[in-house]
């Protein structure tokens, strides 16, 4: 079930996702979250991490947004009851779906990945 929603979330999303082995280097990304509604936004392929910062704020489109994750390669998050989360970053998007999954499901439940991708080579 939380494949299905992922797939159906990702493809709404229209986020570009990738496999583990297509990093980039230099790239940054980063995903922000509202503590209040859940929404979460996402900024990717930036050279500086205050731009994805930024843009994943502006993507999430709520006044308590905030970045929670930023990294150079993958990273995801997942959004349960209350909107209790989890995020992760890793060097690929599957482990960061997982990582990210597993500390969802330690604050609530019924957790779902509502965003993940990797930074993508230009």
């Amino acid at each position: 079930m939380r494949h299905l929603a992922h797939l159906v979330l990702t493809c709404a999303l229209t986020l570009p996702v990738a496999a583990g082995s297509a990093m980039a280097d230099k790239l940054f990304g980063a995903i922000a979250f509202s503590p209040s509604t859940g929404k979460v936004g996402g900024g990717w392929n930036f050279a500086a991490k205050k731009d994805a910062k930024t843009e994943a704020i502006n993507q999430c489109g709520v006044d308590d947004c905030d970045a929670v994750v930023t990294f150079p390669n993958c990273g995801a998050v997942a959004v349960g009851d209350g909107y209790g989360m989890g995020f992760s970053a890793d060097k690929s998007v599957a482990r960061s779906e997982e990582v990210a999954l597993a500390k969802c499901d330690g604050f609530t439940s019924n957790c779902l990945v509502t965003l993940s991708f990797c930074n993508q080579a230009k």
